[in-house]
């Protein structure tokens, strides 16, 4: 991408700002998942992400196009540290996942949900998530990430997936799916 593009930006370097759940203490670690993702399937700083979101209950979607950036490169020992292509995956996603979320709703994550509640995260409306002592969340958000589907693992089927796990809740669920190799996103809102 040149300098004058007019798709807007996801900078991997601002997961903390305006995303609670993320101190800036984490954007390093997050960051370089995100970017062992990118270039093991050979994409630099810049690279387009499609996302596609689809909200069910009031059947409408939405297409829109993010440059994913980042600053620098990761070394050989980086590269090393990262070499888990699974774990990356996960961490990259969640990434990826928390960015969109903010920069397409008016929502933002709170709090990182336990295991066993069926979600990753909490989320609330930017502009209450300052007072955090106060407020409760609004809605939830589930992530997964692909590195490189195929016919076995796409993200249809982990939407579906996704869909058939979830524990009923009186709270909308977000499901986003992350996929590197495209790369692409699907957010389903329930």
């Amino acid at each position: 991408m040149n300098e004058f593009s007019m798709i807007p930006k996801l900078e991997i370097a601002s997961l903390a700002d305006g995303i609670p759940v993320i101190d800036e203490e984490a954007v390093g670690f997050y960051k370089l998942n995100c970017m062992a993702c990118f270039q093991s399937q050979g994409h630099a700083s810049g690279v387009e992400l499609k996302v596609t979101y689809q909200n069910v209950a009031q059947t409408f979607q939405m297409n829109k196009t993010f440059e994913v950036c980042w600053a620098g490169e990761m070394t050989s020992q980086q590269q090393r540290n990262y070499a888990d292509l699974q774990r990356a995956t996960d961490h990259a996603a969640c990434a990826i996942a928390l960015l969109i979320i903010r920069e397409m709703t008016e929502l933002t994550a709170i709090e990182q949900a336990r295991i066993g509640t069926t979600v990753d995260y909490y989320l609330m409306p930017k502009t209450k998530s300052q007072n955090l002592i106060v407020n409760q969340a609004e809605a939830r958000l589930e992530i997964s990430g692909i590195l490189c589907q195929n016919d076995y693992n796409t993200v249809d089927k982990r939407i579906k997936e996704k869909l058939k796990r979830l524990k009923p809740d009186k709270l909308p669920t977000f499901i986003v799916i992350v996929e590197f190799s495209t790369p692409w996103v699907k957010m389903v809102k329930t």
